[in-house]
């Protein structure tokens, strides 16, 4: 009769996945930490698209507009927010109108440390968005 002993384990097979379940784990962090960049922007997309519809209306963003656009744009959470380049004195039907808009968020970065070790900084980066239209103010007679 023969006995079937225990065959040897192997300590590669654990090892190997627990820096698999660390790196996956370290990657899903990453991605979901600079998610929040990605949602801040599209929602000052939305505002900066509801403004520039009123200043293609109007011919140029106008001082109350400018106001409430920052309001707006500091209750999402954006500051320090530049509106230079931005169409802010009456044009002609038919010019031009741009709204340019700038303002700085933190974006996760990851750097590796010692060779080996991961790890992830803030880094303030600067976000751009630019629209451009026609204005269709209508010519008062």
């Amino acid at each position: 009769m023969k006995i079937n002993k225990k065959s040897e384990g192997g300590i590669e097979v654990v090892v190997a996945t627990l820096v698999a379940v660390l790196a996956l784990g370290f990657t899903m962090v990453y991605f979901i930490s600079n998610m929040i960049p990605v949602i801040n922007k599209y929602k000052v997309e939305t505002v900066v698209r509801k403004y520039a519809l009123k200043e293609e209306q109007e011919g140029y963003l106008s001082p109350s507009n400018v106001s409430s656009m920052e309001s707006e744009l500091k209750n999402i959470g954006i500051s320090n927010i530049n509106i230079s380049g931005t169409t802010l004195s009456p044009v002609e039907y038919g010019e031009d109108v741009l709204i340019n808009i700038s303002y700085k968020d933190n974006i996760k970065s990851l750097t590796v440390k010692d060779g080996i070790i991961p790890m992830l900084s803030n880094e303030a980066k600067t976000i751009t968005i630019n629209k451009s239209s026609t204005s269709k103010k209508a010519i008062e007679p």
